[in-house]
């Protein structure tokens, strides 16, 4: 049995690409059912975030497995294979395994040791099609990771989405003391954000979500006030700050809907696909913002766990050779010819 990935990341490609072939969470399982209809694949899961969507595959055929998945993802998301292949990669055996453990343990990641990779690790193991050999591999990947970041400090410090956000905010806007801060959206991403902006004391902070429930939770834990989605062109009006990250498939803002602001509004576009049309950045008094933006404050902030990951690559290394090996020796002698 081999074990394969294909995909790509936001070393490999830029974010209107991953945009394009973004796999929703709310899909995946369906998505699986359709890709594993095809007899070359004994097992397989999607890793699909805002940074990173790859597929992964136990399969005794992994050339046939290979060429499955690329046009699988090609059809699916009706991308022409010739402008999604210069952006993937394939990993197999060995290689495979330790690329895994190195995305659970934060060392693939655009925040180099960031630790929120590992529960999206977990999630597309739980929504898999697993057989024992992919089960066995995120298994063994995601108790590595757990390790990991208990023993090597890798995720030490302040560095995240939340505080990597708020840096970028405050280096282009100054302080964000009495600014009026509107969230749109309630997740993971936003929560991150909310925990470090909260410290810097803006004036007000508006909450929208098409779940209103939800929206009126999240504001709860900090004081903040609930915008009904409805009502949100309105708030726009008194934002100084825009903070985006829902997981529409559709944009939430458009430039009609913002073509009339007359205050300066800076938006920082958290989303995957993005939640904001491209074309708001014509606006002359509207500051426009995505995650590719951030890889500078990024490059600032990530200098001290440089060394540990090098300590941390050289125990995966170790540790895919030692469960390659493992697989390789369990593989049954062919049966000899009478």
């Amino acid at each position: 049995m081999n074990f394969l990935v294909l995909g790509t990341n936001h070393k490999h490609s830029p974010l209107d690409l991953r945009e394009r072939i973004y796999f929703s969470k709310k899909r995946i399982k369906d998505v699986l059912s359709l890709l594993r209809q095809d007899w070359v694949l004994e097992g397989a899961a999607i890793l699909s975030t805002c940074n990173r969507v790859e597929i992964y595959a136990s399969t005794r055929y992994p050339e046939q497995a290979e060429n499955h998945i690329l046009d699988f993802i090609s059809r699916y998301h009706e991308v022409d294979k010739s402008g999604l292949i210069p952006y993937l990669y394939v990993y197999k055996g060995k290689e495979a395994i330790r690329h895994l453990f190195q995305v659970a343990s934060g060392l693939d990641s655009q925040i180099l040791g960031e630790s929120q990779i590992l529960g999206q690790v977990k999630f597309s193991l739980e929504e898999s099609c697993a057989d024992d050999t992919l089960r066995n591999v995120f298994h063994s990947a995601i108790s590595f990771a757990k390790r990991i970041h208990k023993t090597t400090g890798i995720s030490e410090g302040k560095i995240s989405l939340g505080t990597i956000a708020v840096d970028f905010i405050k280096e282009r806007v100054g302080p964000l003391t009495d600014k009026n801060v509107l969230i749109i959206g309630v997740g993971k991403v936003t929560e991150l954000v909310l925990k470090y902006l909260k410290k810097e004391g803006p004036n007000i902070i508006f909450i929208s979500n098409r779940t209103y429930e939800k929206a009126k939770e999240m504001a709860g834990q900090i004081g903040a006030e609930v915008v009904r989605f409805d009502n949100l062109k309105q708030y726009l009006q008194s934002s100084d700050i825009v903070i985006s990250a829902t997981a529409s498939p559709h944009f939430v803002l458009k430039k009609g809907n913002l073509k009339d602001i007359k205050n300066r509004l800076f938006i920082l576009d958290l989303a995957v696909p993005r939640d904001v049309e491209l074309s708001v950045k014509e606006l002359k008094n509207i500051s426009l913002y995505s995650l590719e933006d951030l890889d500078e404050v990024i490059k600032k902030n990530i200098e001290n766990r440089l060394k540990k990951a090098e300590e941390v690559q050289k125990i995966i290394d170790i540790e895919a050779q030692r469960l390659w090996t493992e697989f390789t020796e369990l593989e049954p002698e062919p049966a000899l010819l009478p």
